[in-house]
C-alpha cells in the first residue's frame, strides 16, 4: 500500500510541476502578443462613453504596465487604447475573470461596437467562450478601444492582444495545466473518499471535503466554475469565492482536529481550532447574506490567520516530537506562502497577475498532496500499532485461556447448581413443601402419555380438609398452617411408591398421582387415609387438633379417548360429592 501511495504522491507532485513550468512559461512570454498603448482615468461617479469621448475635461494617464492593478475600489476605471490595422484575426484579452461589470466599446470610422461583459452579465453573452473575457478584432479593421471597470472584487485588468492563433494555442496551454490542476485535487477527493468509505474514520471524509470546496474556490477564481458548472448561476458566481473559502476553512479547522488528536495532546490548541471553525461558519453567513465587497475582506482577513495558526499548531507539536507534524507544518506552510501572496495581489499591495493566479495552484496542490500523503501514513501507523496491539492482547489471551477456562467450569457448575435450585423452588410448595399447582400440571400430561403407551391405569386422587375455614377463623392462621404441614407429611407418609406424585392443589386442596394404579386400589389407599387422619389427631402450638378429610378418586380409561382434563374434572366432582354427602368420606367415580 505504502509504495503505492509513494507512487500516486509522485506522479502528482510531476504534473503540479508541469503545470507550474507551463504556466510560467506562458507568463514569461509577453512577446508573444502586440505591445498595447493603454491611457486610463477614474472616477467615483459612473461615467458613459460621451463623458470621456473626445472630452479636454477628464484627463488620460499612461498606464505603466499591461497588467492594471488598483485593489480594492469602489472607483470606476476608463481604459483607452489605440488598435491599428493588422492583416490577420486577433482576439483582444482580458486576462481576470472577476470583473463585475466590463463594458467595451470599439470607436471606429464609421460606427461602434458595444460589448456589455463582467461576471454579472450571463455566460453565454460572451463574443468568446472563455473563463476570462475576450473579443474579436477581424483582419483590416482599426480604431480606439474603450474600457469602464466596476467591480467589487480586485480592480485588476491584464490586457494583451494576440493573433487567433496565438491565443487559442495560449488557452489550450492554460487548460491543459489547469486540467492537470483540477485532476490531481479529484483523483485526492475520490482517494480519501474511499479511504473513508472503507475505514470510517473521520479524517478521510473531513479531508476529501477540504479538498472538494478548495476546488471550488479555485474553480471560482479562476472563472472556470462559471465556464462549465454553473454558467446560468450568477448567484453561485459571485457568491462562490466567499462561500467555498468559508466552507475550505471550516473544513480544513476540523481536519487538523481530527489528524493530529488534539484532544489528547492539547485542549488549548483544540479550542483554537473549534474557534477558527466558528468563524468560518460566520464568513459562510456572510458570504451568503453580505455583498461580496464585504464577504471577501471578511474572508481574507481569516485566511491568513488561520493558515497561520494551523502553521503553529503544527510547529507545536513538531518540536513535541509528533511524528506526522513535520509533514503537516511543511504543507501548511507552503499553502500559507501562496494565499498570502494571493491576498496580497488582491489587496494589490503585489502587482502580479501570474502570483495571484498561478502561485496558490502550486502551492495548494502541492499542499494537498502532502497532507493526503501524511493522511494515509498514520492510517496506515494506526492500522500497524492495531495489529500489534491485537497481536499482544492474543498471546495475552491464550496465556490465560486455561485459567479461564477453569474458571468457567466452576461458574458453569456453580450456575447449574443455583438452576436446579430455581427450578426445585419453582415446582414446589413454599408452605408445606410439597409439589405446586404448576407441577401437577406438567406431570400429570407426562403420566397420561405414560398409561397410554403402556395400556396401564391411572388414578388421580383430589383430597380436601374438611371445614378448614372454620379452623383458621377459630385458632388463627398459624395453627391452620401447621396443620397444612402435618398434613403433607400424612400424604408423603401414605404415598411412598416411586412413581406417586402429591401436590398442593391450592389453600387446603391436595392431588395425589397414583401411576400404575387402579380405581379399586386407590379407593383402597384413599380409605385408609381417610382412616388415618380422622384417628389421629395433628399437633400444634394450640393443642392437638382433630380434623377429617373428603377424597374424589377417578381413573383415566385412555382407550375409550379420555384426556387429562376428563380425569380431573372427574375426580374433582367427586370430591365435592363426598362434601354434599357429608364430608369425612371417599367418593369414587
Amino acid at each position: 500500500m505504502m509504495r503505492w501511495l509513494y507512487g500516486l504522491f509522485g506522479v502528482g507532485l510531476v504534473l503540479l510541476l508541469t503545470l507550474w513550468f507551463g504556466v510560467n512559461a506562458q507568463a514569461e512570454a509577453p512577446q508573444a502578443g502586440d505591445e498595447l498603448d493603454i491611457w486610463y482615468l477614474s472616477s467615483e461617479q459612473q461615467l458613459t462613453l460621451a463623458d470621456v469621448y473626445d472630452n479636454d475635461s477628464v484627463t488620460w494617464e499612461p498606464l505603466q504596465s499591461q497588467r492594471a492593478s488598483f485593489g480594492y475600489t469602489k472607483d470606476e476605471y476608463w481604459f483607452r487604447l489605440s488598435i491599428d490595422s493588422a492583416s490577420y484575426d486577433r482576439v483582444l484579452h482580458v486576462g481576470y475573470p472577476l470583473i463585475d461589470y466590463l463594458n467595451l466599446y470599439w470607436v471606429k470610422a464609421n460606427d461602434i461596437t458595444t460589448y456589455k461583459l463582467g461576471d454579472r452579465q450571463p455566460y453565454y453573452q460572451r463574443p468568446i467562450l472563455t473563463s476570462e473575457f475576450s473579443v474579436p478584432i477581424p483582419a483590416g479593421q482599426a480604431g480606439v478601444m474603450y474600457f469602464s471597470a466596476r467591480t467589487e472584487s480586485s480592480m485588476r485588468l491584464p490586457l494583451s492582444m494576440r493573433s487567433e492563433t496565438q491565443f487559442f494555442d495560449t488557452q489550450m496551454q492554460k487548460r491543459l495545466a489547469e486540467g492537470i490542476y483540477f485532476g490531481v485535487l479529484l483523483c485526492m477527493a475520490v482517494y480519501n473518499l474511499f479511504g473513508f468509505v472503507a475505514s470510517r474514520e473521520p479524517e478521510f471524509g473531513l479531508y476529501s471535503l477540504y479538498t472538494l470546496f478548495f476546488g471550488g474556490l479555485m474553480l471560482s477564481l479562476d472563472g472556470l466554475g462559471f465556464r462549465y458548472l454553473w454558467p446560468e448561476s450568477l448567484f453561485l458566481q459571485d457568491k462562490g469565492i466567499p462561500i467555498f473559502g468559508s466552507l475550505t476553512l471550516l473544513t480544513a479547522a476540523l481536519f487538523a482536529y481530527q489528524l493530529l488528536r488534539l484532544k489528547q495532546y492539547r485542549r488549548t490548541l483544540a479550542r483554537g481550532l473549534f474557534i477558527m471553525a466558528g468563524l468560518s461558519f460566520f464568513t459562510l453567513l456572510v458570504g451568503i447574506f453580505a455583498s461580496y465587497r464585504i464577504s471577501i475582506h471578511v474572508l481574507l482577513t481569516l485566511a491568513a490567520p488561520g493558515c497561520l495558526y494551523l502553521l503553529i499548531v503544527g510547529a507545536y507539536l513538531w518540536r513535541k516530537g509528533f511524528v506526522y507534524a513535520r509533514m503537516f507544518t511543511i504543507a501548511w506552510g507552503t499553502l500559507l506562502l501562496s494565499v498570502m501572496a494571493n491576498s496580497l495581489g488582491y489587496l494589490g499591495v503585489i502587482d502580479s497577475m501570474f502570483i495571484q493566479r498561478h502561485a496558490i495552484m502550486l502551492g495548494s496542490g502541492i499542499e494537498i498532496l502532502l497532507l493526503s500523503w501524511v493522511l494515509a501514513v498514520r492510517y496506515n501507523e494506526q492500522r500497524r500499532e492495531k495489529l500489534e496491539a491485537q497481536q499482544r492482547y492474543n498471546e495475552e489471551l491464550e496465556g490465560s485461556v486455561e485459567e479461564r477456562t477453569f474458571e468457567l467450569q466452576i461458574a458453569l457448575r456453580e450456575l447449574q447448581d443455583v438452576n436446579a435450585e430455581l427450578e426445585k423452588r419453582n415446582y414446589e410448595d413454599s408452605l408445606t413443601g410439597l409439589y405446586n399447582r404448576r407441577y401437577f400440571s406438567q406431570q400429570i400430561e407426562k403420566e397420561y402419555r405414560r398409561a397410554y403407551r403402556s395400556k396401564r391405569p391411572l388414578s388421580l386422587l383430589m383430597v380436601d380438609i374438611d371445614h378448614f375455614k372454620k379452623v383458621n377463623d377459630t385458632h388463627g392462621h398459624f395453627i391452620g398452617d401447621q396443620i397444612l404441614k402435618g398434613m403433607a407429611d400424612r400424604l408423603k407418609d401414605s404415598a411412598k411408591r416411586p412413581g406417586d406424585i402429591v401436590c398442593r392443589y391450592g389453600g387446603e386442596e391436595f392431588a395425589v398421582i397414583l401411576a400404575d394404579c387402579s380405581q379399586a386400589q386407590a379407593e383402597a389407599f384413599a380409605d385408609r387415609l381417610v382412616t388415618q387422619v380422622r384417628s389421629q389427631p395433628f399437633e400444634t402450638d394450640s393443642g392437638a387438633r382433630h380434623i377429617t378429610i373428603s377424597v374424589g378418586v377417578a381413573e383415566l380409561n385412555s382407550q375409550s379417548g379420555q384426556s387429562t382434563e376428563h380425569l380431573f374434572k372427574a375426580a374433582d366432582e367427586a370430591l365435592y360429592r363426598a362434601k354434599r354427602e357429608g364430608r369425612d368420606q371417599v367418593v369414587t367415580v
